[in-house]
């Protein structure tokens, strides 16, 4: 009876806090939990960090392609393979510089035996994310050409906008802040 109970506690203990089991769920952001053992407590924490940023580009590659693809549903689908190379292209330019804006939310390190156990959440806001894409697809006058006029598209650029005008917001109340300081 005794080996049956150790048995069963031992099946329920949880290395990590409660956070890398039951990441946040937000329509604003991406998330990875991941963890990461190392004899070096910074070699811990920067291994799961790089494991969670890895995650979160996957993430980011299919939610900026499904986004592309509803826009590409609309218009029309296409077997085209200059489209395809730069939906491709696009996505990946995307997701390369919106990485940049990822930052680890949590972070927990502890002793296990000989090694160091870092479990990290790290997030990422997709705001900068469509903001880019928008960019990108501007930027590209075949993608702009095929897209502008896709009610998805539009409804892009009222996000984007939106996005914009908060920072501004947020800039303008963090200058007046600023200046009532002097």
């Amino acid at each position: 009876m005794l080996i049956i109970g150790l048995m069963v506690s031992c099946a329920h203990h949880r290395i990590c806090p409660n956070w890398y089991y039951n990441p946040p769920r937000d329509p604003n952001y991406l998330f990875a939990a991941k963890t990461a053992t190392s004899a070096d407590m910074q070699l811990a924490v920067d291994k799961a960090v790089q494991d969670a940023r890895v995650d979160l580009a996957a993430q980011l590659e299919a939610h900026v392609m499904g986004l592309i693809k509803k826009f590409d549903e609309e218009v029309g689908a296409t077997n085209d393979r200059e489209l395809l190379g730069l939906y491709s292209q696009t996505s990946k330019t995307v997701v390369d510089r919106t990485l940049v804006g990822a930052r680890v939310r949590q972070q927990e390190v502890f002793k296990e035996g000989e090694l160091y156990r870092a479990c990290v959440l790290v997030e990422l806001p997709l705001g900068a994310a469509k903001e880019l894409l928008l960019d990108q697809i501007k930027s590209n006058e075949i993608l702009y050409t095929r897209f502008r006029a896709s009610q998805a598209f539009k409804e892009l650029e009222k996000e984007v906008e939106k996005l914009r005008k908060y920072k501004e917001e947020q800039e303008q109340k963090y200058r007046e802040f600023e200046e009532e300081s002097e």
